[in-house]
């Protein structure tokens, strides 16, 4: 009986030093720089739930709005829609001196959204042809990140099922800030 249960602590405690190891190796793997993501705040969004905190916190940006998108849509017949209403925030955002750059997959260029926002004298910039850019990501004041499934389009906004979260951390917004720069600087 004595042999089984040294037996049975010995493998606990090879399972337990694996364990570490495999969540070690796992986090260097995803988190590359080894950054701290303690979060002062993390906010779960979905489905609906993402048209009125992005609206929420685009009015809010006070000094850099950047982003990088696969689908960034604007819908002449329907001025009054979600998405159109983010690019609105967006444009205003720059008329009051925020910084705003943002990344669209060559895929959006089909949308006037991109001609609207660089009429608006916002910088634009198309990801290289052999690349797609699958981001949906916000960056707001290096200080917020929204990131997840939902494209600006009115379908992401209003029928699909969208996940997404919504991180308040200046060292986390530090770390998306230089995955976009690196986008921003390769295109």
């Amino acid at each position: 009986m004595e042999g089984k249960i040294n037996l049975i602590l010995t493998g606990v405690i090879i399972g337990t030093i694996l364990g570490v190891e495999l969540v070690h190796y796992s986090t260097t793997l995803a988190c590359p720089h080894n950054i701290n993501l303690e979060l002062t705040e993390v906010v779960p969004i979905w489905d609906r739930g993402y048209f009125p905190e992005a609206h929420k916190q685009l009015q809010q940006a006070r000094k850099s709005i950047h982003m990088a998108q696969f689908e960034l849509k604007y819908y002449e017949k329907h001025p009054n829609s979600s998405v159109n209403i983010l690019i609105k925030d967006i444009i205003e955002a720059h008329k009051r001196g925020v910084d705003v750059k943002i990344i669209v997959d060559e895929f959006s260029e089909v949308s006037n959204a991109f001609d609207i926002l660089k009429q608006n004298g916002i910088e634009v910039k198309m990801d290289p042809k052999n690349t797609t850019t699958h981001t949906k990501l916000i960056i707001i004041d290096g200080e917020t990140v929204i990131l997840g499934s939902t494209n600006l389009s009115y379908y992401a906004l209003e029928l699909n099922n969208e996940v997404n979260v919504m991180l308040k951390n200046s060292r986390t917004a530090e770390y998306y800030e230089k995955y976009f720069w690196n986008l921003w600087n390769s295109n």
